[in-house]
């Protein structure tokens, strides 16, 4: 393995603060021994670049603290193509969804047909138009697909860094009406709830990698804690009941993590400042060490 630890400590995309310190949250729940454990490949490659909050502001009630998300996400899409560049699998811990705006943008220049499976409670489908809040992480997949604000669409380049076909889905279960029509405008596939009791997680997995090896050279995992059951994680902004349990978030862990085009992982939406202690991100450190170890193994196997 030879992984790039990036993290990005910011909350401008959504509307309560602490996601800014996620990142060292997981760190504090043991993310540094995590990486000792699996040699000297992994390295901290960078951090992405926030705004002090005097420099960020609301200037469009329909786009909130653009300039701070424009910022970051601008920082982060080179951190993430120089790691790429250099032969390293990008790990990213946040910080809010709306950093992925940059993530992939910088694998978009990496990659020509790049593919997300998005681990999720949220579609993060809406435009300015469509979002009942205005808060930018709920808007990544519509900005990578080419709709929305046209900054946000530029980060990286001119352009959409997706097709909506290059989408999967999982855990989706609480969806705005705007972001319900472009999934199906769209063709976007989705696993929600009712999939995964039925057919099970395993069923799903394969079928999802074996759908992105036919529409994308390479796929990412977008991992929202959100995804995860309440009861599990209380260190989250947007809880939805009725989530994935940590035994099927482990099966799709290792899905990602046993096929050679799986190229990176961010770990976002921990906001320690939403529940006593500190459990999301222990279970955030745990899930990284699940898929380290299965990464791991899968190249000793290999």
């Amino acid at each position: 393995m030879n992984i790039a630890y990036i993290s990005v400590p910011y909350w401008y995309g959504q509307g309560k603060r602490g996601t800014d310190l996620g990142p060292k949250a997981v760190e504090e729940a043991g993310l540094f021994e995590t990486f000792e454990r699996y040699g000297e490949s992994i390295e901290r490659f960078g951090e992405a670049a926030v705004l002090p909050e005097r420099a960020v502001w609301e200037e469009d009630t329909s786009l909130k603290r653009l300039e701070g998300v424009l910022h970051t996400t601008n920082d982060l899409h080179h951190l993430v193509r120089d790691a790429v560049d250099q032969g390293k699998f990008p790990l990213l811990v946040g910080g809010d969804h709306s950093m992925a705006i940059g993530t992939i943008a910088g694998l978009k220049q990496a990659t020509p047909r790049l593919g997300v499976i998005w681990f999720d409670a949220h579609a993060d489908l809406n435009t300015p138009d469509s979002s009942p809040s205005g808060n930018i992480h709920g808007m990544p997949l519509a900005v990578a697909i080419g709709e929305g604000e046209e900054r946000l669409v530029s980060v990286g380049g001119a352009g959409a860094k997706l097709l909506p076909e290059q989408i999967v889905y999982i855990g989706l279960r609480d969806v705005d009406p705007g972001e319900q029509q472009l999934i199906e405008e769209r063709g976007i596939r989705v696993y929600g709830m009712n999939d995964i009791r039925e057919r099970g997680m395993e069923a799903i997995m394969e079928e999802a990698v074996r759908y992105l090896e036919e529409v994308a050279d390479h796929f990412y995992l977008s991992f929202d804690l959100d995804g995860l059951d309440p009861s599990i994680v209380q260190g989250i902004g947007t809880p939805v009941a009725d989530g994935i349990s940590l035994e099927d978030a482990q099966v799709v862990l290792k899905h990602c993590a046993d096929h050679a085009r799986f190229i990176a992982a961010e770990f976002v939406e921990v906001n320690p400042l939403l529940e006593e202690g500190n459990g999301t991100a222990i279970v955030t450190n745990g899930l990284i060490d699940n898929l380290l170890e299965y990464m791991q193994s899968h190249r000793l196997v290999k």
